[in-house]
């Protein structure tokens, strides 16, 4: 109860700012996309704007020439918040049994410093246009750094031999990735796209996710909405759909001002976005399938599929893919879709 009260203030306040973006409107002839983003939040009223952003991986991970990239990106966009990717990794350690997870460290500010440097110069050069958001990684995702990809195989037996050390190892790695967050935002992060990858059940039974992983999955969302403006809540679906649109909800107590969704599920149904949207309570941000008409198909293909998402969309929505779209994405496409998609709603009146 008193989380949900935490989250309900959160997005009053997130409300209120959103309505005094949309009063400042009226007095300036441009607004720039931090206000854009902040007014969809308020879903009091339609947006005739349609906010979008779509990411991908870049050739350069660390340091000026990854900055460079992102800023090449941003530019030739058109996009309306700065995504900055998380690229740095965790060390491999030598796990041969369960009780090697006891190993897992709590790594400091300073681990994460080559990451930082990419934000703040980020920060300094579009923060005051745009929200800067750097990715964050689940805790489980950096536990799968830590064993490597040549022990993945065994991923899962280890985790079940001793899922009390595992437990263990999540609780450090999540607080690990707090000490990111408070550095990232001391050095001009405006909030985080916040990843959780809770559906792996090809990993962890239901009963490790719930008493062992969840809770310290959920700590990352809650230390990012304590100090940031603003946050997207991605829940991933990588390597292993959800079952069906139900499994998502699991998630409605993440506290989140936006949530990235994926749209199809093991059982064969997809996502209904309005209701998402309803059962959320926050907007949603999608609508497109990374590696469908934004990736493969002709940009007359992907806006006819723009126009189907925002048919069925909420009125308060933001356009994006449901995961990272492939890295030799055309950046001109991404570009006239974007766009398309922001003067969508004053183009399509009914």
């Amino acid at each position: 109860m008193k989380q949900l009260v935490k989250s309900t203030l959160a997005v009053v306040a997130l409300a209120t700012l959103a309505s005094q973006a949309v009063s400042a409107q009226s007095s300036i002839s441009k607004v720039n996309s931090r206000e854009r983003i902040l007014q969809v939040l308020d879903q009091s009223r339609p947006n005739d704007y349609v906010p979008a952003a779509f990411f991908l991986h870049f050739e350069h991970k660390l340091g000026r020439k990854a900055v460079q990239d992102h800023k090449d990106f941003y530019r030739a966009t058109n996009m309306d918040f700065v995504k900055v990717f998380y690229e740095i990794a965790v060390p491999k350690i030598d796990i041969q049994s369960g009780k090697d997870w006891a190993k897992v460290p709590v790594y400091g500010e300073g681990f994460f410093e080559p990451q930082i440097a990419v934000i703040e110069d980020l920060a300094r050069e579009f923060g005051k246009e745009a929200f800067i958001l750097p990715t964050v990684y689940s805790p489980l995702a950096l536990a799968g750094q830590t064993l490597g990809r040549d022990q993945r195989k065994n991923f899962k037996k280890l985790i079940e031999e001793d899922p009390k050390a595992f437990g263990q190892a999540i609780k450090n790695l999540s607080l690990s990735i707090e000490n990111y967050l408070r550095a990232a935002r001391k050095r001009g992060a405006d909030g985080f796209y916040v990843s959780s990858q809770g559906g792996d059940g090809k990993l962890l039974s239901q009963r490790i996710w719930k008493q062992y992983v969840r809770p310290w999955d959920k700590h990352v969302s809650e230390v990012a909405a304590e100090i940031g403006i603003i946050n997207i809540l991605h829940i991933c679906d990588y390597g292993t759909p959800y079952q069906d649109a139900e499994a998502l909800y699991e998630f409605a107590d993440y506290p989140a001002s936006i949530i990235n969704v994926p749209l199809k599920f093991a059982d064969g149904s997809t996502l209904n976005l309005k209701e998402a949207q309803k059962r959320f309570g926050r907007p949603i941000f999608g609508g497109l399938e990374r590696l469908g008409v934004i990736a493969k198909g002709s940009i007359e293909e992907a806006k006819a599929e723009v126009d189907k998402v925002l048919e069925n969309a909420a009125p308060n929505f933001i356009l994006g893919a449901d995961c990272t779209v492939p890295g030799d994405t055309d950046w001109e496409k991404l570009r006239a879709v974007i766009d398309y998609t922001h003067t969508w709603r004053q183009t399509h009146k009914k």
